[in-house]
């Protein structure tokens, strides 16, 4: 989930080589021996508005990532990758910031095969982790194999296996075994999770509920990935306008997407977004001018008992101001994704 729409948003209301370029000259130590040349700091590509965010965050005391979708820029060629690379380490590359979101929804639509996406992930975590020490690689994916319940082989009934070999035909890089090699790879840190739920209408003719589904799916997610990577979940929230569902709504949703998967192994929960614009309008996690709402208040009790909660932030799209906007977030949310400016 980037600064941009996430692809499952509008679902669900619906490679290259990397260069790296370092100086080639030498320096004379003082022994009179040639030594290499101090790197030259490349001029910043940053823009400072995206600067001014991840400070802002970090001084709330809140933990800031860098996003970007890196994959958009591989299948491009070197020359945009290399470009978005240098911009998002040039943005990492301060206090305060834990790491990098690499992809927006690997493999989800977006025309990528399973070994496309492995060179981009060898050569992507490889870089950052030189570049970046200490910092940690994350990327978002959809897994709709999961949602249909057709790895539960013995306890669900055929048509679940038949969506999920449909799942599996249209998106190839988003299936159990792609995702299955990407951990295996190594070099990824960190997996946000969506199982690509179906309704609750499918569920029941299969003789399960929403709930039992998402518990079942992260049971399983967590015994695949789980003793290696660490696993969150992540589900879009935002609403256009003012929030009109009932405290029950909220509460139902939030029990679904936060409190199943924080229970069954997922670590944190991701939401999307604090303020973006789509079709026209804005999504937003509170009410326009950072009221609250009945999400809101479901949200803020999550966090006061401990749940780790993560949103998205881009200074294009704040509804007050820097400041009062940051504050605001950092009463539901202790990590934020911070737009790059690269898309």
């Amino acid at each position: 989930m980037s600064s941009r729409i996430p692809r499952s948003l509008r679902a669900a209301l619906r490679g290259g080589l990397l260069v790296l370029v370092v100086s080639s000259a030498a320096c004379t130590t003082a022994g009179g021996q040639a030594g290499p040349a101090a790197p030259i700091p490349a001029p910043s590509t940053v823009r400072p508005q995206y600067v001014a965010l991840a400070q802002a965050v970090v001084a709330q005391h809140a933990t800031a990532w860098v996003e970007t979708d890196l994959l958009a820029a591989w299948v491009k060629g070197p020359s945009r990758y290399e470009a978005v690379l240098a911009t998002v380490i040039q943005l990492a590359d301060r206090p305060g910031v834990a790491g990098v979101k690499i992809a927006d929804e690997l493999g989800y639509d977006d025309g990528t095969d399973p070994a496309t996406a492995l060179a981009f992930l060898k050569a992507t975590t490889a870089a950052l982790h030189a570049r970046l020490p200490g910092r940690k690689v994350l990327i978002d994916v959809i897994v709709p194999q999961l949602g249909c319940l057709g790895w539960q082989r013995d306890t669900v009934p055929s048509v679940s296996t038949e969506c999920a070999a449909r799942e599996v035909s249209k998106n190839p890089a988003t299936s159990l075994a792609a995702v299955d090699s990407y951990v295996a790879q190594g070099g990824l840190d960190v997996i946000d999770l969506s199982p690509g739920l179906r309704s609750s209408a499918e569920y029941a003719a299969w003789g399960t509920t929403r709930d039992e589904a998402m518990a079942a799916v992260w049971d399983e997610a967590t015994r695949r990935w789980g003793g290696t990577v660490r696993l969150q979940a992540r589900k879009a929230l935002a609403h256009p306008g003012r929030y009109d569902g009932t405290a029950a709504d909220a509460a139902a949703d939030v029990h679904t997407f936060v409190d199943i998967p924080l229970a069954h192994g997922a670590k944190a929960v991701d939401i999307w977004a604090w303020s973006q614009p789509y079709k026209g309008g804005t999504y937003t996690i509170t009410d326009p001018g950072l009221r609250t709402n009945p999400l809101v208040e479901a949200l803020r009790a999550r966090r006061a008992r401990g749940a780790q909660l993560w949103t998205h932030m881009t200074p294009s799209s704040l509804q007050v101001g820097l400041e009062a906007d940051v504050a605001s977030m950092r009463t539901m949310f202790g990590t934020v994704f911070v737009a790059s400016g690269t898309g």
